[in-house]
């Protein structure tokens, strides 16, 4: 079977010329390959990832081929793992005349699919009874976000009968009553709960994950995401009405820690997460007021919010000290008794307490949650939109008539003050020359922020970045590409995130 499948990334490009229109969508997906055999099928999060390529292709446009490209260390092994890929595509109604299958032989465990589309065309008869080709119209660009997918998931397996209690390794503990949670038809749970968890705290994982803080077109600041989904037999499971799940999420790398609301992610048109903000109704004024009495005590209570501030003592190490407990005799000369006396050195921890009061679970996404507050009022004067460019930009193709494909590479903008960080809009590219330009709206001003560019070609990896302070009448910022290794990637990535 596939123990793991992983959607690292997925795009659609489109070109046209004046006759003619080509799509094509590409992805890499991560597969393991141990005891996967001819006979095995994918996983259900594999065929929900392959179908939302295949949805990606635009109604307008019929699939022409699709390429599976498999990397193994054998032919023989190679045809026998595609063919549960050809079985699915063959179930979604694509005969085998439409797929292109590849085998490399080598030991890198990646499987690439290609769709290849053109235009639907519509071929009336004219009065000869002549098949006439109506002209197609340009497409426009699009481009699907897997926000998240280059986290992997850490997956854990809850017994029949047991309550999910877990911890992820960045510190999130889950925590939900079994008798909680029924399938989307109300049936009570018995089979083996399967959890999988995906942490968003640090800058690095943010930005590789292609996430950010807008709330529409308001910047929030964030004390950490999660993606988290929750199945049992491959179905999705929800909570009962008025039941909650209770989640702990870390603060050590928050720079903001007050004031957090609860938001959920919202898949939009184009692929990514937007956040909406979850607040509890307002409670009558008695309520609210002995709701207050008890959390007195508590940080930065806020009885409309499903998240709240708290401190939790956490053990660094324990002291064995000897004490006497009687003096020595001085009749008999015995030497006085002693007996252990523990003392134990505890430091305060601040950690967000989040309720979760309902669970909207989409098979391929999951379910996203995000610790936010808006920031938007706290800036004056008001944000400006800053353009930047990205140079050094490869080709990796040509259309039908020799013009360039460019890639798409992730651009993103983060403030250095502020867990704040947006999403661009590509607004121009020129492939000969191999520039692209990218716009971020709501900038707060004078702050300074820092730019990062970056792509994975499958061959090399380019990277640039730049720190700037975001003014009105700033020159356009220019971020040239160059190639890097993996691991002078990562201390990059590791040292512009600090």
């Amino acid at each position: 079977m596939i123990h793991r499948i992983l959607l690292l990334s997925a795009f659609v490009v489109c070109f046209a010329t004046a006759t003619i229109a080509q799509n094509y969508t590409q992805s890499n997906l991560i597969v393991d390959y141990e005891g996967l055999s001819a006979t095995a099928s994918l996983s259900v999060e594999a065929q929900n990832m392959l179908q939302v390529l295949l949805e990606n292709v635009p109604e307008e446009e019929e699939i022409a081929l699709i390429e599976i490209q498999v990397h193994c260390e054998s032919e023989a092994i190679g045809e026998t793992r595609l063919t549960p890929f050809v079985q699915f595509f063959e179930k979604q109604g694509i005969n085998s005349e439409q797929l292109e299958l590849i085998t490399k032989v080598d030991d890198k465990k990646i499987v690439h699919i290609k769709i290849n589309s053109s235009p639907k065309k519509v071929l009336p008869i004219n009065k000869e009874k002549e098949i006439v080709a109506l002209p197609v119209e340009a497409s426009t660009v699009k481009k699907v976000y897997c926000a998240g997918a280059s986290k992997k998931a850490e997956v854990f397996s809850v017994a029949p009968s047991l309550d999910i209690e877990i911890e992820g390794k960045e510190g999130t503990k889950v925590n939900i009553k079994r008798e909680d949670l029924v399938y989307p038809d109300g049936e009570a749970v018995i089979a083996s709960i399967k959890v999988e968890l995906k942490e968003f705290y640090s800058s690095t994982d943010i930005l590789l994950a292609d996430l950010h803080t807008m709330e529409g077109n308001k910047v929030l600041e964030t004390g950490g995401m999660l993606n988290l989904k929750i199945t049992a037999n491959g179905e999705p499971l929800e909570l009962k009405s008025g039941k909650s799940a209770m989640i702990k999420m870390p603060t050590k790398r928050a720079k903001t820690k007050k004031g957090m609301n609860l938001y959920f992610g919202k898949r939009m048109a184009d692929g990514a997460v937007d956040w909406s903000v979850q607040e509890r109704p307002k409670p009558s004024s008695s309520v609210a007021n002995n709701e207050a009495s008890a959390n007195s005590g508590a940080a930065d209570f806020n009885p409309n919010s499903y998240i709240q501030l708290k401190t939790s003592s956490v053990l660094d190490s324990i002291t064995v000290l000897k004490v006497p407990v009687n003096p020595k005799n001085v009749i008999t000369g015995n030497h006085r008794k002693y007996t252990n006396k523990n003392v134990y050195h505890t430091h305060e921890e601040e950690y967000f307490d989040l309720e979760l009061p309902y669970l909207n679970p989409n098979l391929v996404d999951g379910v996203w949650v995000n610790v936010d507050k808006r920031i938007d009022i706290d800036f004056s004067p008001k944000p400006i939109d800053v353009l930047v460019q990205v140079n050094g930009v490869p080709n990796m193709g040509m259309t039908a008539n020799g013009d360039p494909i460019s890639y798409t590479p992730r651009v993103a903008l983060m403030l250095k003050s502020r867990a704040v960080f947006l999403r661009g809009t590509m607004v121009a590219r020129n492939s000969s020359i191999q520039k692209q330009n990218v716009q971020f709206e709501e900038v707060p001003r004078n702050e300074e922020v820092v730019l990062v560019a970056f792509l994975d070609t499958g061959k090399e990896i380019l990277f640039a970045s730049q720190s700037i302070k975001a003014t009105k009448n700033m020159e356009k910022p220019v971020l040239d590409l160059k190639p890097m290794s993996k691991v002078e990637f990562g201390d990059a990535m590791t040292t512009i995130a600090n």
